[in-house]
């Protein structure tokens, strides 16, 4: 009998009562299934038909159902030892209170998700209407991440500004940084390229602001349809190297009027999506702030296979 619903690797609901020794009332069973870990000596475990109980204060090993499994148990030199054909294993130890206590360590709770929790986490923290769009499973279930993560101010309306009518001629930009603490790799600032049309994304890490005209040249490379680029009036932008680098590649730098973003608010929004996204993660997975560029890539990733309206 177990009182947690984390350590649960699969559960079907169920319903009745049963007396225990531990509780002088009638206990409510909730639900039935299986829940598998290991002892510290690393003997595997998989407990099946196991009660789900919320309100049992401890979990409980019935003797009984162990010998109905097939195995046999033998109490000897204050240990409660299981046996079957090939193997032989400790299962509890006598403590100072006159109790069999197990060493058994559950191996679910921090791997096991519900499916749709499962597919909200592995896509960047995306909405219902995202996977909805992929025919994923939706829930309406809370997620402190993402509500750590997204607070935001008063949105501002859109314009009615028409996309481009094909991929990659005109891009969005934005420079963002510099974020503490650095990267594991000491970049501090993040640039984004965001195609008008299609709104994919994409993410370069930078160590110094002055690196912006390296990325912008190694992008255009690539993508050499590109015919302009929008981006804010910061001077990284407007800068004499970057001016040389796009008018060397025929492509035309249109900067937003100063103390405007919202003119730029593709990007600007894109940027926002990525962060959200990222500290989601990070808050979710425990990983350090450091891991924050490695966030900020997978968000981008996860972002460029959902889709978007066009």
């Amino acid at each position: 009998m177990c009182s947690q619903r984390e350590w649960f690797e699969e559960l079907k609901p169920s319903s009745g009562t049963l007396s225990c020794a531990a509780k002088p009332s009638l206990l409510e069973v909730s639900g039935t299934g299986v829940i598998r870990g290991r002892l510290k000596k690393g003997q595997e475990i998989v407990l099946k038909n196991v009660l789900f109980i919320p309100e049992l204060n401890g979990n409980l090993i019935s003797v009984k159902q162990i010998q109905k499994a097939g195995y046999s148990v033998l109490f000897k030199d204050n240990k409660s030892i299981v046996k079957e054909k090939n193997k032989t294993f400790v299962l509890c130890e006598l403590n100072s209170k006159g109790q069999y206590v197990s060493d058994f360590i559950q191996t679910v709770s921090n791997t096991y998700v519900e499916e749709t929790e499962l597919w909200h986490c592995r896509l960047g923290h995306s909405g219902n209407h995202a996977l909805r769009k992929r025919g994923l499973p939706t829930s309406d279930s809370f997620c402190e991440n993402c509500v750590f993560a997204k607070q935001s101010a008063e949105p501002i309306g859109k314009g009615n500004r028409r996309r481009e009518n094909a991929p990659m001629r005109m891009i969005h930009s934005d420079l963002c940084g510099p974020v503490e603490p650095a990267t594991l790799s000491g970049e501090r600032y993040v640039l984004t390229f965001v195609d008008d049309h299609s709104r994919i994304c994409e993410v370069r890490l930078l160590k110094m602001k002055s690196d912006i005209a390296v990325e912008f040249k190694k992008f255009l490379k690539v993508n050499d349809t590109v015919k302009r680029i929008r981006c804010d009036n910061a001077k990284e932008y407007v800068s004499g190297e970057l001016q040389k680098v796009a008018r060397n590649a025929g492509v035309e730098i249109d900067p937003c009027p100063p103390y405007n973003p919202h003119l730029n608010g593709v990007a600007e929004r894109m940027s926002r999506t990525l962060f959200d996204k990222a500290r989601a993660m990070l808050y979710d997975s425990k990983l350090p702030k450091s891991c924050w560029g490695y966030a900020i890539q997978a968000a981008a990733f996860s972002h460029n296979r959902i889709p978007c309206m066009l």
